[in-house]
């Protein structure tokens, strides 16, 4: 079984303070589409996830629930990093992702453990926001309208390669049904710092951002919303976009909202 966990920046900490970024991908997405961040990642030692069914890991079944795939990504990061290495880490969710990033987090939190540093949700509204049964009969032709259209997540480049595209409209279509089938989590709330982000042109916020800002009730500590240039997922995609590592260091640490 290959591992969960993935290098995709490393810095020597011996030389003083780095931040440490655990990320989760969007749904369809595998671990590659998270090198794009490593741009602005310069002083940052950054870690991805790679989920079962997905990328190198496409040998094993996906995950039955939400449940069965943050408790796999728990323990695992528990037993890689350890509980005080991971308590340095600041948990990066995008779309997906950041309802997978939540249940970690609520997961080491419940385990009477430290950490994590802060939890960043990137184009998701808070999961209590979220509507029942949106994907409920998703098929092949909803994934492909959504990949086209870029409105969930860029899963992988596949050109003009029609084997490219089965496998990212089925990654695709997979994520989105388990997203369907997920009930939220549990009423535990965190002590760590909570950031919410969107793409100024993300239409999944075409409503306002009451659902963006909804993700306050899951922490106890300091809440952030930011707004940056771009859709739905602009950190992800080529071209321009925000300076990643910027928006890492104002929303963790500044005491006003990043705008």
């Amino acid at each position: 079984m290959n591992a969960a966990v993935r290098a995709l920046s490393t810095v020597d900490l011996k030389d003083g303070f780095s931040h440490r970024l655990l990320c989760f991908p969007p749904a369809g997405a595998t671990v590659l589409s998270l090198r794009g961040l490593t741009r602005d990642a310069a002083g940052m030692e950054m870690w991805g996830v790679e989920y079962p069914g997905h990328g190198e890991r496409l040998a094993e079944p996906p995950a039955a629930s939400f449940a069965n795939l943050a408790d796999g990504i728990a323990r695992e990061a528990l037993d890689h990093f350890g509980a005080e290495g991971l308590s340095r880490f600041t948990l990066i969710g995008f779309s997906m992702g950041a309802f997978v990033a939540l249940e970690v987090a609520q997961r080491i939190h419940g385990w009477g453990l430290p950490g994590p540093a802060a939890l960043v949700v990137v184009g998701a509204c808070a999961p209590q926001s979220r509507v029942p049964g949106r994907f409920a009969k998703a098929d092949a032709a909803e994934a492909g309208r959504l990949l086209d259209q870029n409105a969930l997540a860029p899963v992988v480049d596949h050109g003009d390669c029609p084997e490219l595209r089965e496998y990212a409209l089925d990654l695709l279509l997979g994520d989105l049904r388990l997203t369907d089938s997920y009930t939220g989590p549990a009423r535990v709330r965190l002590a760590c710092p909570i950031v919410a982000v969107r793409g100024e042109d993300d239409p999944v916020f075409a409503g306002g951002d009451d659902t963006l800002r909804a993700w306050r009730v899951w922490t106890s500590g300091r809440f952030t919303d930011a707004v940056v240039p771009g859709g739905h997922l602009g950190m992800l995609v080529p071209g321009p976009c925000p300076d990643f590592r910027a928006l890492i260091r104002r929303s963790l640490f500044d005491t006003e909202p990043v705008r």
